[in-house]
Order: structure tokens, then C-alpha cells, then sequence
């Protein structure tokens, strides 16, 4: 708020070029991107892990989170001292910065339309994606052949372990 405020001043004075705006005259900056983008819980959503309940660390989207069309970057800035954003705090987003707000996004805690068909569709190419990881965690998780797994060290080290 302070950030926007002042720039508003600088823009009074002739010192800062025109806020670049979206389609609903806000803030491209801070409307740009959705919660989504920002949410620290968005990886989840890529994998097609989703919560059934609060409390837990994956996606919120089935418990009625509308952050993947909801445009602002709170999940990034934070409310407060760059502390926040309902999804980062366990919470779901319901909307509170959009246009449409609260009309459009009541009931609050029902999954949003679209989000049984993005979540599937997510839930599908999410397993083959897990699949991958952990064949690729595998490798890394293992020495390499050419390190000596023995009790001696051929380096002329001395073993402290």
C-alpha cells in the first residue's frame, strides 16, 4: 500500500512515468500474476496432490481455494511486513481482491467451477510427474562407483567418521 502510495506521489510531481495498468484499471504489478503463481503451495497443485482437509501442507483448490484465476500477489508481498497471504497461512483464497468479489465466489468453501476438471486433469499428469522425480531422485541419491564405500581411504586422508 505504502509502495503504491507513493509512487502515486511521484506521479502527482512529474517524477515517475504513468502505473502500467490491467484491464480493470489496477496495478499490473500488483495484479499481474495469480495466487497461484506465488503460492508456496502451487507445486503441490502441479503434482495432483490436493488437500481433503485443513491443516494439510498440499493444494487447496478442492477445499474451494480459488488462487489459480485470482489475480494479486499477496502470496509474494505478504499482508503485513511481507508476512501473509491466505494460502501460505493455511487458508484458502476466496477471492477478496477480484472485480467480483463476493458475489462471484460464494459459497466460499465449495470447490470453484473448473476446478474438478483442472484438479483431474492436474491429479493425471501430476502421477507421471512423481513417477519421474523419484526415478530421477534414485540416481542422485546413491553414490557414485568410483567413490570407495570401504573402510579405507585411499587419498591418504584421514577418516574422522
Amino acid at each position: 500500500m505504502s509502495e503504491t502510495l507513493t509512487y502515486l506521489l511521484y506521479m502527482a510531481t512529474d517524477q515517475a512515468p504513468m502505473i502500467p495498468l490491467d484491464e480493470a484499471l489496477r496495478p499490473q504489478w500488483l495484479f499481474g500474476a495469480t495466487v497461484h503463481e506465488g503460492c508456496d503451495r502451487g507445486g503441490y497443485y502441479e503434482q495432483g496432490e490436493f488437500a481433503t482437509e485443513y491443516g494439510s501442507p498440499t493444494c487447496l483448490v478442492k477445499l474451494g481455494c480459488w488462487g489459480p484465476v485470482v489475480k494479486c500477489n499477496v502470496p509474494k508481498r505478504g499482508w503485513m511486513n511481507g508476512l501473509g497471504g491466505c494460502p501460505n497461512v493455511g487458508g484458502i483464497c476466496i477471492g477478496c481482491t477480484m472485480p467480483g468479489f463476493p458475489d462471484k465466489f460464494m459459497p466460499f468453501m465449495d470447490e470453484p467451477p473448473g476446478g474438478l476438471v483442472s484438479s483431474t486433469a492436474s491429479g493425471l499428469y501430476g502421477s507421471v510427474i512423481r513417477r519421474l522425480r523419484h526415478v530421477t531422485a534414485r540416481t542422485v541419491e546413491k553414490e557414485p562407483r568410483w567413490r570407495n564405500p570401504g573402510s579405507t581411504l585411499e587419498t591418504g586422508a584421514v577418516r574422522t567418521w
